[in-house]
C-alpha cells in the first residue's frame, strides 16, 4: 500500500515537470488574420437574380383611349359668346317691339301706337323701321281741338354695354286735324328722335325699355313738343 502511493505521487510529479517545460499560447480572436479587401464580396440583396424576371409576362388585355377622345380633351373649349340685352340669343334674330300708350283726362285725350320690327345684327347693333299713329284730342279750353298723325320711322339702336342703349330714329308724318269745327291744312312733320335708356330682361326672349328721347328737328308741328320726354315699351325676339 506504501508502494502505491509513493508510484502515484512520482507519476503526478512528472506529468508536472512536463507541463512546466511546455509553451502554452492562449486562444485570442484577434490573431486571425482578416482577408484582403479587394478578396471580400459583400451580400447584397439586389445582387440575387429574380427567377420571376426571366419569364415574359404580357398582360391579358390592355385599354387605350382612342386617339381622338385625347385630341378632344386636349384642346380647350371654345369661348362662351355674349348674352344679348334682352337675356336670350347672342345675334342673328328678329325682333319685335315698339310702344303703346293712352292717356286720358276732363276733356283730354292720347293715344299712341307704334309698332316696330327690326333685325339685330350682334350684341351691339339693332335697326329696323316701324309705322306711328298718334291722336291728340283736347276741349278742356271751350274750343274743339284735335289732330291725326300718320308716318313711318326707322331706328339704329347701339347696345355699348349689357342692359344700355343708345338710339337715333328718324321719322315722317302727315298730320291732319281740326279746330273749332275747322279742318287744318295737312301738314308733313319731319321729326328725328335721339335717347336712350335700359332695357331690363323679361323672360327668355324680351325685355321692358324705358327710353328718353328729344327731337331734335324742332317742327313747329312736331308730335312731341320741345321738350324730352320718356316712352316705355317691350321686345321680344326669336
Amino acid at each position: 500500500m506504501k508502494n502505491l502511493l509513493v508510484l502515484l505521487v512520482t507519476f503526478i510529479l512528472g506529468v508536472s515537470d512536463c507541463l512546466g517545460q511546455t509553451d502554452t499560447k492562449a486562444f485570442r480572436y484577434d490573431t486571425i488574420p482578416a482577408p484582403a479587401k479587394d478578396q471580400v464580396q459583400l451580400f447584397r440583396y439586389d445582387t440575387v437574380a429574380d427567377p420571376r424576371e426571366s419569364q415574359s409576362q404580357q398582360p391579358l388585355y390592355k385599354i387605350e383611349q382612342p386617339v381622338q377622345q385625347q385630341q378632344q380633351t386636349s384642346q380647350s373649349k371654345p369661348a362662351q359668346q355674349p348674352l344679348s340685352y334682352s337675356g336670350g340669343q347672342s345675334q342673328g334674330r328678329m325682333v319685335f317691339g315698339g310702344s303703346f300708350g293712352m292717356a286720358f283726362g276732363s276733356g283730354y285725350a292720347s293715344v299712341n301706337i307704334s309698332p316696330q320690327v327690326g333685325y339685330e345684327f350682334n350684341r351691339y347693333f339693332t335697326a329696323g323701321g316701324g309705322v306711328g299713329y298718334f291722336y291728340y284730342r283736347d276741349n278742356s279750353h271751350g274750343s274743339d281741338f284735335s289732330q291725326n298723325y300718320l308716318g313711318l320711322n326707322t331706328f339704329a339702336r347701339i347696345h355699348p354695354i349689357r342692359f344700355i342703349s343708345l338710339q337715333v330714329q328718324p321719322e315722317i308724318y302727315q298730320m291732319w286735324g281740326s279746330v273749332g269745327g275747322q279742318s287744318l291744312d295737312s301738314q308733313t312733320v319731319p321729326c328725328v328722335l335721339v335717347g336712350g335708356g335700359v332695357n331690363i330682361p323679361s323672360g327668355r326672349n324680351g325685355a321692358v325699355t324705358m327710353m328718353i328721347h328729344y327731337d331734335v328737328v324742332q317742327n313747329d308741328w312736331s308730335p312731341y313738343g320741345n321738350q324730352m320726354f320718356y316712352s316705355v315699351g317691350y321686345i321680344f325676339g326669336f
